[in-house]
């Protein structure tokens, strides 16, 4: 699972408690990792916003991160109903017999991106940062 808040220290989630203002996870996040990757910064870099680690978003990089959710809305506004996603592999083997997929709702997809954009614009205008924090 992946959280995002919109916070001046990410020390504020514990001390007040904060719930996450965004959260994804399978399929969903599955279906935006494609557009995190081409967010990073760094060419090549899939690590970029794991789920199961912490980061800090702010500056140039919330503008990469703008730019490829836009993208990723005009993607699924050509889709209706719900989009198969492939969420990982059976085994130690990958093959496409071992292919396991994940559906998510294009609804739920729209709701997820205009939430983040939101995040977004919300930490640039008060220039703070959107931190995402993985379990």
């Amino acid at each position: 699972m992946l959280d995002f808040y919109v916070l001046a220290d990410e020390g504020d989630v514990r001390k007040l408690g904060l719930k996450p203002r965004v959260s994804l996870d399978g399929p969903l996040y599955w279906f935006l990792h494609r557009y995190f990757v081409h967010a990073s910064l760094e060419p090549g870099d899939f690590s970029f916003l794991n789920p199961y680690e912490d980061t800090a978003i702010q500056g140039y990089q919330l503008h990469r991160l703008k730019s490829e959710l836009e993208t990723a809305y005009v993607d699924i506004s050509a889709r209706n109903g719900s989009v198969l996603v492939l969420v990982g592999w059976r085994g130690e083997s990958r093959t496409l017999d071992s292919e396991e997929w994940g559906q998510v709702h294009t609804d739920e997809l729209r709701q997820a991106i205009s939430q983040l954009l939101e995040l977004i614009i919300e930490a640039q205008s008060e220039e703070k940062c959107l931190y995402a924090l993985g379990d």
